[in-house]
């Protein structure tokens, strides 16, 4: 099987990385100086699940696309913001019989993917650890959640249902804790509960997960984005594992943040490096549900409106373009 990571940014060059290193055919592609460096020097990888240093690994930029082989499987690690120019970009490389599995944040990219490559032969994943790119060709895994959850775009529509129980079952072995599940949205809503209280206010505080929850008013505003979020999902039919939004909140606190309380989130990351932010695929798109379903969901409107001054206030050329209301 020939597996192509499209979008090797942390964590994408994880999830080659670590296929790679066990011995599957696996080709990063992607830009910049990180892949130069990669494919000159070798992909370091730190942290939490151990240290590589994995030479030899296959890259391709945009300029080689046209000569490039074909792939069974393309797993899509880019930014929300750019699935549909990306899925359009790589879906030539993609065989007749395979399938695109998005590796991404937020709600939306499934669709976006599927309005290029098909419904059939779209599929998603739920990845909740965190990684980070402290110099160009290295990575470094900072925390753990959970297990990778692969699913299909639709159940009544899986043409690719025996590669993605493949995949899923190659990332465990490769060493990163995965499984296959015929209905992966309610693993993709559960990440959103996760995400969009601690995305924004890291970035808007600069804090990581752990100092986040020593603050006890910015514990109550996380308390009403879940709300919120789990509002939509229950009225958008979403079969979720928690009835009341507090169940999910006992978790969160418990386990999830505590697990993960050294994480500067991806968000403050992106504002750091002067790049925009997905806030549009998570806080912006519970917002989107939520007008269409007659929901109020003013606590994440909120969020998404200071995440985008942010951007405007520190990138007005580069992002005045991108603003929009909510």
């Amino acid at each position: 099987m020939k597996i192509l990571v499209a979008g090797a940014g942390a964590i994408g060059s994880v999830i080659g990385g670590f296929l790679f290193k066990t011995g599957y055919d696996v080709t990063l592609a992607g830009r910049g100086e990180h892949l130069r460096r990669i494919r000159s020097r070798g992909l370091d990888i730190t942290g939490i699940w151990g240290n590589y240093n994995l030479r030899n690994i296959a890259t391709i930029e945009p300029q080689d696309l046209p000569a490039a082989d074909t792939f069974d499987i393309i797993i899509l690690c880019v930014k929300s913001y750019d699935t549909l120019d990306a899925a359009t970009m790589y879906a030539p490389l993609l065989k007749q019989n395979g399938v695109c599995v998005s590796f991404q944040n937020g709600l939306g990219n499934m669709e976006a993917i599927a309005s290029v490559i098909g419904d059939g032969r779209t599929a998603g994943a739920r990845v909740i650890f965190g990684a980070e790119v402290p110099d160009p060709g290295t990575v470094r895994v900072t925390v753990y959640a959970d297990q990778i959850v692969i699913g299909p775009f639709q159940q009544k529509n899986n043409l690719c249902k025996g590669m993605l129980e493949e995949l899923a079952m190659l990332l465990e072995t490769s060493g990163i804790p995965s499984y296959y599940a015929d209905d992966v949205y309610p693993h993709l809503w559960a990440k959103m509960f996760y995400n969009c209280p601690l995305n924004p206010l890291s970035a808007i505080f600069k804090l990581t997960y752990g100092e986040l929850v020593k603050n006890k008013d910015i514990v109550s505003v996380m308390d009403d984005v879940v709300k919120e979020a789990h509002s939509v999902a229950k009225a958008m039919g979403i079969v979720m594992p928690w009835e009341h939004y507090t169940d999910f909140l006992d978790l969160f606190y418990a386990a999830l943040v505590p697990s993960t309380a050294d994480h500067r989130a991806s968000m403050l990351q992106d504002m750091e490096k002067g790049r925009k932010t997905e806030i549009d695929a998570l806080n912006g798109v519970i917002v989107k549900y939520g007008h269409e379903l007659g929901i109020t969901t003013d606590v994440n409107a909120t969020l998404a409106r200071i995440i985008r001054a942010m951007e405007h206030h520190h990138h007005p050329p580069a992002f005045a373009s991108q603003i929009r209301g909510t």
